[in-house]
């Protein structure tokens, strides 16, 4: 028997949204022989071609912010999220656990350690009886220290009200496991010692409530990898690239002893009732840069999908950042199934070169980038003209499931996800005709290549100093500028001629794609020390700074690595920076301003939910008087120039290369 399957002839005793989801899914009386948004979902998966393209719109957070703030659609008043998609016959998009809605306390309680349970996995979890587990709670926070025979690591995770009601389902770690060498065994103590068993009750019962309306996806884990586990939940964002660089022997060994972790959530999936597993998230050439990716990802994605596919299961991971420096080795790792997939205009790859370069080998699930659904950054004529160059790019459709990624956000005009839905029902039967296009945003993206990296201009007095920006070499740089400084030569022309000149050429390369974050960081930190060995000898005219930028991540947001990296680039090459950190309401950027005097005030948001900020920020300094007095400049994931120019930004930057190539020409202008 197939759950929740409407008979035609009962049709007229069912709720309204119930009869709708029957017609839209061709349920009627007319249309018994078409499939069920489970068989559609599950032939793409398998390479097969459905009847009409699937349509799985991820719902979550757009409902719980609207919920919360009183503004759902009329019609759809006092449903659920998952009645909205029945009655809108949509797909039911069943991937991401409801991280906020915890069958117990301890599902989430250990989420700083990435030991997480939900009625969306098959599996829990116990700790060893010699590990004590110490909890304090208040104000939004939970504090744990974990107790065991080798030492004690602590964690602190945040949840706020705030985050509530603008949706955010994920918890903000605000204080990692890993904060120096002696850690690392603690925590690998505390990986051997865990036990997992079966616990699929919760799913099993979910599964059937799902029906023939999707495919629920199980829960193995948000890191495809032991190493990708520890980037994520152990480390923060940035300084995981210098432990990295400086424990790579203890990290290592951390993930090497998490290996029987990752082992034994293979075999308790492998061995469930589950069709679709979801392993690893946030895939970006830039945080899970191409070299790391393909050392201490993949390996582990392609171990897990080629013993989970002898067992008849798919695995999908979260490929929701910037791809364009991994379409090989995802294409190539073994995955089936990419989801959350955002092409441009939200990253540098369009949508017809990931069809192209990977339906052969896996499905893709996503395609359509969240701010298209934001009226603040793309226009009706725009959206209408990226839904019908999308009908063509992606013909015939073969292993395509339409989504919108990552997820609809808060702001999102709700017609147009029916638009998409309508299209979809009119125009998405399978195969799709091609037909002539033109691409919207960008030309053909380049099969990869080795990068030829751009060559720096060698100047012999400095020959050493440079190098070792370029190798981030820390301690060697210091000795060199001593011995530099020993035989007379001055301060300033240490600073522009040797570290400087090296610094712009990471610049250049990592604007290029030749270059990657560790190096940027590395390079940057090498600088950085160095810069205060020469600021005695810098004389009363310091670091000729070439402007002063200010920039914080708006209200509301607790993202940091992209301001982070923008800071490090900008200070990398001449200028003067204040770090304002991280949900900086309006009026301490007004302080800000008026007490530092900058050139250049960036503002940074990678929610959807927190671009108003922003807008805010530069009306309060209209209203102030001090618009005129400074440059304004934005950027993150869901921001582009349509926006920027609407908000009345000065520019906006995509990343932080083209942050430093912004700010210098910002500065040019005053």
């Amino acid at each position: 028997m197939v759950p929740n399957l409407i008979i035609p002839q009962a049709l007229a005793s069912f709720p309204p949204f119930l009869k709708d989801a029957s017609r839209r899914n061709g349920r009627g009386k007319k249309g018994l022989e078409k499939m069920t948004n489970r068989e559609r979902i599950l032939k793409a998966i398998r390479g097969e071609m459905p009847d009409r393209l699937p349509f799985a719109p991820r719902l979550d957070l757009w409902y719980n912010a609207n919920v919360q703030a009183g503004t759902l659609p009329e019609r759809h008043k006092n449903r659920t999220f998952d009645q909205i998609a029945r009655a809108e016959g949509w797909a039911l998009h069943k991937i991401n656990p409801e991280y906020q809605k915890p069958r117990k306390p301890e599902d989430n309680l250990h989420w700083a350690l990435g030991i997480l349970s939900y009625k969306e996995s098959v599996f829990g979890f116990r700790f060893s009886p010699d590990v004590d587990v110490e909890v304090k709670e208040g104000g939004g926070r939970t504090k744990i220290t974990y107790h065991t025979p080798v030492g004690s690591v602590s964690t602190t995770t945040v949840y706020t009200e705030e985050m509530r009601k603008a949706g955010v389902s994920n918890f903000w770690v605000e204080e990692h496991a890993l904060k120096g060498p002696k850690d690392y065994r603690v925590v690998a103590y505390i990986f051997e010692n865990l036990k997992l068993f079966r616990d699929d009750r919760d799913f099993l019962k979910w599964k059937e409530e799902i029906g023939e309306d999707g495919v629920p996806f199980t829960l193995a884990g948000r890191a495809a990898s032991p190493m990708h586990h520890i980037q994520k939940y152990f480390v923060d964002a940035t300084d995981f690239y210098f432990h990295y660089h400086d424990y790579a022997k203890e990290m290592q060994a951390l993930a090497e002893s998490m290996g029987g972790f990752f082992d034994e959530i293979i075999q308790q999936v492998g061995d469930s009732q589950v069709e679709v597993v979801y392993w690893g998230a946030n895939f970006d050439d830039m945080i899970t840069y191409p070299a790391f990716f393909e050392k201490d990802i993949v390996p582990w994605i392609r171990k897990a999908a080629d013993i989970l596919e002898r067992k008849g299961k798919y695995v999908s991971c979260h490929c929701d950042g910037e791809n364009l420096g991994l379409m090989d080795l995802i294409r190539d790792s073994g995955m089936h199934i990419a989801e959350a997939i955002t092409p441009a205009p939200m990253t540098k790859v369009p949508i017809e070169e990931y069809y192209r370069r990977w339906s052969d080998k896996l499905t893709l699930f996503g395609g359509i980038p969240s701010i298209l659904l934001l009226r603040e950054s793309i226009s009706d004529e725009e959206f209408e003209a990226y839904l019908d160059h999308l009908f063509k790019a992606i013909a015939p459709g073969r292993r395509m499931i339409l989504g919108i990624a990552d997820s609809t956000p808060p702001k999102a005009v709700f017609e147009r996800l029916v638009r998409i839905g309508e299209k979809v029902e009119k125009e998405g039967r399978l195969p799709l005709e091609a037909g002539a296009f033109r691409p919207l945003i960008h030309p053909a993206v380049p099969e990869a290549v080795k990068p030829v990296l751009r060559e720096i201009v060698w100047d012999e007095e400095f020959r050493q100093v440079q190098n070792d920006v370029l190798e981030g070499d820390q301690a060697a740089i210091q000795e060199h500028i001593q011995s530099l400084l020993a035989k007379g030569v001055k301060a300033e022309e240490i600073l522009k001629r040797g570290m400087l000149s090296a610094m712009e050429v990471i610049s250049e390369r990592f604007k290029n794609g030749e270059a990657f974050i560790p190096e940027v960081l590395l390079s940057a930190r090498a600088m950085n020390g160095a810069v205060k060995v020469l600021q005695p000898h810098l004389g009363g005219t310091q670091r000729a700074a070439k402007g002063k930028v200010l920039i914080g991540t708006v209200k509301g947001d607790l993202h940091d690595i992209g301001k982070n990296l923008v800071i490090t680039m900008l200070k990398g090459v001449g200028f003067e920076t204040v770090d304002l950190g991280i949900d900086v309401p309006t009026p301490a950027f007004i302080k800000a301003v008026e007490e530092h005097k900058p050139h250049i005030l960036g503002l940074s948001a990678l929610l959807t939910t927190t671009m108003p900020q922003m807008q805010a920020v530069i009306e309060c300094l209209t209203q102030k008087g001090l618009r005129d007095r400074v440059k304004v400049m934005v950027g993150g994931a869901p921001v582009n120039e349509k926006f920027a120019r609407d908000i009345g930004a000065d520019g906006y930057a995509a990343d932080g290369a083209d942050a430093v190539t912004l700010a210098k020409k910002l500065i040019r202008q005053e």
